[in-house]
C-alpha cells in the first residue's frame, strides 16, 4: 500500500490562513480530511478559507488574531480547543510580514512591526501553543520561516534578520518539546509569487526607498522576477502547493523521526547551507 496523509479526525490551526501560503497549507489538511481553525488579520479572507475548508465536508471556522498580541494569541488558541473538542493536533504558523525597506532608510516603526509580528509573533505562538501540546503529550508543530534566513542579503535586511530569528526559536522550541513526545520543525520557502513577493519586487525596483512611491508597471516586475529566477538552480520559482505537501509531511506520522529542522523547499538555491 502506498502512501496516504491522513488527517482524518485531527484538530489543525493554521495562522496567516487567509490568504497565501497559509490558506493553500489550510486547504491541503481539510483535503486530507483534518478539521481547519484558520487565524488571521482580515476578516474577508478568513470567512472565505473557512467557508472553502467546509465546502470540503470537514468542519472549518476562523479567529481573527494578531500575533504580535500575547492575549489574542491566547484566546486563539483557548478557542481552537474548544473547536476541536478539547484537543489540537497540528499548529500551523504560517503568519508574517515582509518589509521592502532597505535597513538605511528603515524608520523604526516599521523595524518594530517587522520584529513583533515576525518574532514576536512566533514566540507568542510557541508560548501558549506548546504547553497545549505538552500537556496532550501528542502533537506537530511547523513553523514558516524563510531562506531569506540563512544568509541574511543587500536587501529586505530587517525581514532577513526576523527569520533568522523565527529559524532559532524553532530550533529552541523543539528541544522544549521533545522530552513530551512533540515535534517542532521549520519550513523555509524560496521564490514563490504571492502578494509578498509582489512587494519584493516593487521594493527592488525603488531600490529600498520608502519615499520613492512611483508606481512600478507590470514590465519592470517581470523583468526583476526573471532575474531573481535565475538563482535557482531548478530554474522555476515555488508553488504553494510545494511548501503545503512539505509542511503536511512534516506534521504527520512519517516525519516521526523528524524535529528541529528547517526544511528548504528553494528548487536547490541553498543547496549545502
Amino acid at each position: 500500500m502506498g502512501m496516504t496523509i491522513d488527517f482524518t479526525g485531527k484538530t489543525v490551526l493554521v495562522t496567516g490562513g487567509g490568504r497565501g501560503l497559509g490558506r493553500d497549507m489550510a486547504l491541503l489538511f481539510a483535503e486530507c480530511g483534518a478539521d481547519v481553525m484558520v487565524a488571521g488579520r482580515g476578516l474577508a479572507a478568513c470567512e472565505k478559507t473557512a467557508a472553502d475548508i467546509q465546502a470540503l465536508g470537514v468542519k472549518g471556522a476562523y479567529h481573527l488574531c494578531d500575533v504580535s498580541k500575547s492575549v489574542e494569541v491566547e484566546s486563539l488558541i483557548r478557542d481552537t480547543l474548544e473547536f476541536g473538542g478539547g484537543k489540537l493536533d497540528v499548529i500551523v504558523h504560517a503568519a508574517g510580514v515582509q518589509s521592502i525597506d532597505d535597513l538605511l532608510l528603515t524608520s523604526d516603526e516599521e523595524i518594530s512591526k517587522v520584529l513583533s509580528i515576525n518574532v514576536g509573533g512566533t514566540a507568542n505562538i510557541i508560548k501558549h501553543g506548546l504547553p497545549v501540546l505538552q500537556k496532550q503529550r501528542f502533537g506537530n508543530m511547523v513553523i514558516i520561516s524563510s531562506i531569506a534566513a540563512r544568509d541574511g542579503g543587500p536587501e529586505n535586511q530587517i525581514y532577513c534578520a526576523s527569520k533568522a530569528a523565527v529559524t532559532s526559536l524553532i530550533q529552541s522550541a523543539s528541544k522544549m518539546a521533545a522530552p513530551y513526545g512533540i515535534h517542532v520543525n521549520g519550513i523555509l520557502p524560496g521564490i514563490i509569487y504571492t502578494d509578498m513577493w509582489d512587494d519584493i519586487l516593487t521594493g527592488r525596483a525603488h531600490k529600498g526607498d520608502p519615499a520613492d512611491t512611483r508606481e512600478v508597471s507590470d514590465e519592470e516586475k517581470k523583468a526583476l522576477w526573471e532575474e531573481a529566477l535565475k538563482v535557482i538552480p531548478l530554474g522555476r520559482a515555488q508553488k504553494p502547493r510545494d511548501i503545503s505537501y512539505s509542511t503536511a509531511f512534516l506534521a504527520s506520522d512519517y516525519a516521526g523521526e523528524i524535529s528541529g529542522q528547517c526544511l528548504c523547499i528553494d528548487g536547490g538555491q541553498t543547496s549545502g547551507r
